[in-house]
């Protein structure tokens, strides 16, 4: 399987360098750069593009890395049905945030299709059907397992969509995930990690070209809704994945629905806390604010930069402590914390930057 991992790194880093390339210059021979508003943070324009290269490039390698483990009995007929629903589920979330990102599209219409991709992968085998103890419950019935696993998955698109306001966090926090669900899958033998194997590939070069570049130079670009919804859902079917297969050797003690969905932590309680702040000011939950923690943080001073490196750190740490905690406390308690800990920490900064007039 190593072998294997490695041709699919090198193939999906390889074309991503060079599509995003192409696509970087065609939105500035095309003007197709991201609107400014008073929520953006960037100077110049920038083409919000790059996105457009992570579902092509992740599928086609993928599907070598499938074609090379085929022949080493890994890719089954009976697991053909949740590879055809994967792909469609991915590429229906890819032309919706193509869309969304040429067009722009009311949310309702974007709920709506989120809907369908969860439906679909429900249908295809990626189901949640167990909770692990999360609120007493264990296995879960097939309706209520299919409403909660659509659920997590809109839940799970947004949070990576809201997440990306900087350059480098989403591609970032999504890079470190995808290493982290790779290590766990190869170690159960799971032929899905040429999934997140195939991301890290695309991501890296896009990391470089959205951090590092400079829209002077013509070489800097955004994942746009593509590239974030994508990243949201092909992450949670991995924690969805790891959940329903949690015997990984180096982690027995731990609970599975901690260990499976820990990354997906902070994107998601970010979403809850500016949902539920935008509620309490009588705002609508689904218009776009500069209350997320990113913002807050540049709002107290910090710059892109730091705001990224402190982003990371809180990621790392809820991870590995969440992970940490589940050996000794139960699903539910480590999760009330670990919310409580991050409306309190969002309370504190607000509250600064109330009084500075912020």
């Amino acid at each position: 399987m190593l072998s294997s991992i490695i041709v699919v790194l090198i193939i999906s880093c390889s074309l991503s360098a060079i599509l995003i390339r192409l696509i970087i210059k065609y939105a500035y021979n095309h003007n197709l750069f991201d609107l400014h508003t008073k929520r953006k943070i960037h100077k110049g324009d920038i083409p919000r593009l790059g996105g457009v290269a992570f579902v092509p490039v992740a599928i086609i390698s993928f599907i070598v890395g499938c074609f090379i483990l085929r022949g080493k009995g890994l890719i089954t007929v009976e697991n053909a049905t949740s590879l055809i629903g994967l792909v469609t589920s991915i590429v229906i979330m890819y032309i919706l945030g193509i869309a969304d990102d040429i067009k722009g599209l009311r949310y309702r219409t974007k709920f709506i299709f989120q809907f369908i991709v969860g439906l679909v992968l429900c249908l295809t085998g990626f189901l949640l059907n167990n909770f692990h103890g999360l609120l007493g419950l264990y296995d879960l019935p097939y309706t209520f397992g299919l409403c909660v696993t659509i659920f997590m998955i809109i839940l799970s698109v947004n949070a990576f969509n809201f997440i990306d306001g900087i350059d480098g966090l989403s591609s970032s926090i999504a890079i470190l995930s995808f290493a982290y669900y790779s290590v766990l899958l190869y170690l159960n033998n799971d032929y899905t990690i040429l999934l997140p194997i195939s991301f890290i590939g695309v991501l890296l070069p896009f990391f470089y070209f959205n951090f590092m570049g400079k829209a002077s130079c013509h070489n800097k670009t955004f994942m746009g809704d593509t590239g974030s919804t994508v990243l949201g859902l092909v992450l949670c079917v991995l924690a969805i994945v790891i959940n329903a297969n949690p015997q990984t050797p180096i982690l027995l003690h731990e609970n599975p629905f901690i260990v499976a969905f820990s990354p997906l932590i902070l994107p998601c309680f970010d979403v809850v806390n500016v949902v539920v702040y935008r509620i309490i000011k009588g705002h609508n939950p689904f218009n776009a604010d500069d209350n997320h923690f990113h913002h807050k943080l540049l709002r107290l001073g910090l710059s892109q930069h730091a705001t990224l490196i402190v982003e990371l750190l809180v990621f790392i740490f809820i991870t590995v402590i969440s992970i940490f905690l589940s050996n000794y406390l139960g699903v539910t308690v480590v999760l009330t914390i670990m919310l409580i800990s991050w409306l309190a920490v969002n309370a504190f900064i607000t509250n600064i930057l109330q009084k500075r007039g912020r």
